[in-house]
């Protein structure tokens, strides 16, 4: 299975969600592989931190070919890309050779109108494969503020299916990507990773 991670917007917390997912499957004896197509290498980034890290991270400074997704696809059971922002040739490739796709938009009226974007080219994509599933994820919602509790209802008028389950900005996220780990060794029991495992459970 392929899970692409997309949005055209630039700090969105894709690569903090890639990692994430990856930890939290990997704990489930699934073996997980996460490809890095961003020129800059966020994700190398992070596991340069950690000499032996959880999940192991490929780096495709390009859009990917049928061939590397067939490649990936033997390698593993889940492949999660991580996508950069703006770069719409790779996105393409990325949802193309996906199973899944997640669009994380933040609860913020300027985020919310920008994923329309993101939205449009995944819609142009879909006229040619339909298989593709898509979905939107409230990511790096602040509890307690009324945005965040409209953010669900806002991302109703895009065409695709918005998770149950949001993500909430937590610190014990942030902490883990600096140190080179994922939720579920960092903070295993913290809110932020009971909320990756509810998402996980929703992806399975």
């Amino acid at each position: 299975m392929i899970i692409s991670i997309v949005n055209q917007k630039g700090g969105v917390g894709k690569t903090t969600l890639a990692v994430n997912l990856a930890g939290m499957l990997q704990n489930r004896d699934k073996k997980v592989l996460l490809v890095d197509t961003d020129p800059q290498g966020s994700l190398v980034q992070w596991q340069a931190v950690n000499p032996k890290p959880v999940v192991q991270v490929r780096h495709v400074p390009k859009p990917l070919s049928a061939r590397q997704s067939r490649i990936f696809r033997n390698q593993a059971d889940i492949v999660i890309i991580d996508s950069p922002p703006a770069l719409e040739k790779t996105t393409r490739a990325n949802v193309t050779y996906s199973d899944l796709t997640i669009i994380p938009v933040s609860p913020s009226p300027l985020d919310i109108w920008s994923a329309n974007e993101t939205v449009s080219l995944i819609g142009k994509i879909l006229k040619k494969r339909k298989q593709i599933k898509t979905r939107l994820l409230v990511y790096r919602k602040i509890p307690g503020t009324r945005i965040g509790k409209e953010a669900r209802e806002a991302l109703k008028a895009y065409p695709f299916e918005v998770f149950q389950t949001e993500i909430t900005q937590k610190i014990a996220a942030v902490e883990a990507m600096i140190s080179g780990l994922t939720l579920n060794e960092f903070a295993p029991e913290s809110k932020s990773a009971l909320e990756f495992r509810s998402l996980v459970n929703e992806i399975i």
